[in-house]
């Protein structure tokens, strides 16, 4: 007869836990040798205490679930458990790889052969994101400028690539008003800088965009008033 039940076990060193569920084939009581699917190597528990037991897995895991998110474990320093189970795996919400680890996956991403690579591509050809992913991808790079490399190894990728009729019309709509014609991008401007205070005189927007690394359209809205700053630069005289 199958057993089912949640724990938690205790590391009487730095009074650190961990709670799962189990099944076993003996009595949750007798049922001493398991202390948790752990990866934690400091964690070294010597006391298990049962929780409640149950007559079926799919209870016994609900009850996990239910333990974890009321004690945000992953979060919650006092316990070595590293991510919360949900009804669909694993979240590692909040926690942070180590560097040796990032280093890991790095390097291993630069090693996957062609035809992996190819295969996952045609596994992704035609598969169109979610409204919620693509927010959740824009909300990641909000406030993260890209360096000089990145920029460039995106122009190299973009240059030369056809862009659909219906992508250009997409781009017009998404751009009426936005946008000052050519005549006031080649107008001198003067910007701030509201960190360093320094000042800055250019004959053009155009190249207040080349020299200090801006966005066209982003500079666009800051000289019509319609945002207060680009990378902190500010029109000279306007401190509002």
């Amino acid at each position: 007869m199958r057993h089912h039940y949640t724990y938690i076990s205790v590391d009487l060193s730095d009074n650190r836990m961990y709670i799962g569920s189990r099944s076993c084939n003996c009595e949750p009581e007798k049922d001493i040798s398991y202390f948790g699917s752990f990866t934690d190597k400091t964690f070294k528990p010597s006391i298990k205490k049962i929780l409640k037991t149950f007559e079926s897995r799919e209870k016994a895991f609900k009850h996990e679930i239910y333990l974890h998110f009321i004690l945000d474990v992953a979060n919650d320093p006092r316990f070595a458990n590293k991510a919360r189970v949900t009804t669909y795996g694993f979240t590692w919400l909040g926690q942070r790889h180590t560097a040796e680890t990032i280093e890991k996956i790095r390097q291993a991403s630069k090693n996957i052969p062609p035809e992996t690579r190819e295969t996952i591509r045609q596994k992704h050809i035609g598969k169109k994101l979610t409204p919620k992913h693509i927010e959740a991808l824009r909300q990641s790079n909000v406030g993260k400028p890209k360096s000089i490399e990145t920029r460039n190894k995106i122009s190299a990728k973009a240059k030369g690539r056809p862009c659909k009729e219906s992508a250009r019309l997409k781009i017009s709509e998404h751009n009426k008003g936005k946008w000052l014609n050519r005549k006031d991008q080649s107008k001198p401007i003067t910007l701030q800088n509201t960190i360093t205070n320094e000042v800055r005189y250019f004959v053009s927007q155009k190249e207040a965009v080349r020299t200090l690394g801006l966005q066209q359209a982003s500079l666009n809205r800051v000289a019509l008033g319609k945002q207060k700053s680009c990378r902190n630069w500010i029109l000279f005289g306007n401190s509002d």
